[in-house]
């Protein structure tokens, strides 16, 4: 599983104009005690964040947003994540949000404000009452506890239950798109359901939206991420970029021409990409003679460099990396739209992209269908 994007396309630039639109977000939550620490952080690939101070009963946080910039941010009191209370999400673009509660922290707190923040809480209304959900939320908290406990057996045996749920989940989030085709939230709720979905899919159910609903930060992310995956898809040639490699020189994709490639997007701090480098390994060591190898992209982030190398060491990562160690910035990362990791490209000796993702049996069995 994946734990859970620039392109020099002008139409679709993000570049941050003086039209700017102010919002406000009020708390007003019994028993908030003064100077404890409330953190905002923009989600969807997003990178606003900032800090307030509490006052005895609340917060008040003001912040511009670019028009068209509307997104989905985090809200935490505090650093911690044990506390269930202690965090919420929010749609935020411009007025005013108000936030009202009994306490503690944001527990069953009223929060109000733009129509796409009303809009995003129906859904979850819609969504944590739908029937043919009721038993999701016990199956998935059981699924977290056999992971936990690495119970693979009976975790496998659930497999099937979690695998329809979600479908289920899908199909429902789907319907409600269709029936808020003008809403802000519609493309947040898409941009959540889009690695479910094919890209033609993703494309078709985009198409549908009013502008209404895709002038916002997801909605300009899908948006681009379509335009890249026409460039990215199977078939097409895979976009050449240069980055420097762990000695600080420059590698570029094209001087690999010749060979069959896998692009591999990785990091030292993801747990399934360091759970996945076993099976890169071994192919890389069976086929590393019949014309094939492996080009590490690693995500790491600034001032993570031992890390990094510490990694690749560790995990015995004995062919080339490169990394800007801009973390989701990294712009090879953008360039392909990689949104998650691990994520890998299969590069063919002509330079064309013959598949993506391919992980555990599927990478190895697809080399043997190239390298017999």
């Amino acid at each position: 599983m994946k734990q859970l994007l620039w392109i020099g396309l002008s139409m679709l630039s993000l570049t941050v104009t003086a039209q700017s639109e102010q919002v406000t977000v009020k708390a007003s939550i019994k028993g908030t005690e003064p100077g404890k620490w409330v953190y905002f952080r923009e989600q969807g690939g997003g990178n606003k964040k900032d800090s307030v101070k509490t006052v005895a009963g609340g917060f008040t946080y003001t912040l511009d947003i670019p028009r068209g910039e509307g997104n989905m941010f985090f809200i935490n009191m505090g650093k911690g994540f044990e506390d269930p209370n202690a965090y919420t999400m929010v749609y935020l673009d411009k007025g005013a949000v108000n936030i009202a509660g009994e306490g503690p922290g944001f527990k069953e707190a009223r929060i109000t404000g733009s129509a796409g923040l009303m809009d995003y809480q129906a859904f979850e209304k819609f969504i944590k009452t739908a029937p043919e959900l009721s038993t999701a939320d016990s199956v998935f908290s059981k699924a977290n506890e056999l992971y936990r406990n690495k119970d693979t057996v009976a975790l496998n045996a659930l497999q099937t239950v979690i695998t329809q749920l979600r479908t289920t989940r899908t199909e429902l989030m789907k319907k409600w798109i269709s029936e808020h085709t003008q809403s802000a939230a519609s493309t947040v709720v898409l941009s959540q359901i889009r690695f479910d979905l094919g890209e033609g899919e993703l494309e078709t159910i985009f198409n549908t939206l009013d502008a209404t609903a895709t002038d916002n930060a997801p909605g300009k992310n899908i948006a681009r991420s379509i335009a890249v995956a026409k460039l990215t898809g199977i078939g097409q040639t895979a976009i050449d970029f240069t980055q420097n490699d762990t000695l600080g020189k420059p590698v570029s994709l094209k001087d690999f021409r010749g060979k069959y490639v896998l692009l591999d997007f990785w990091a030292s701090w993801c747990r399934p990409c360091r759970a996945e480098n076993p099976n890169v390994v071994a192919m890389y060591q069976k086929y590393k003679d019949k014309n094939f190898t492996v080009l590490g992209v690693s995500l790491d982030q600034p001032n993570a460099k031992e890390k990094w190398l510490e990694a690749i060491h560790k995990d015995r990562l004995t062919w080339t990396h490169v990394s800007d160690l801009k973390f989701w910035d990294n712009a090879v990362a953008k360039q392909y739209d990689v949104q998650g990791i691990p994520a890998n490209f299969l590069i063919g000796p002509d330079g064309k992209i013959i598949a993506r993702d391919l992980h555990g049996d599927e990478l190895g069995n697809k080399l043997a269908e190239l390298l017999k």
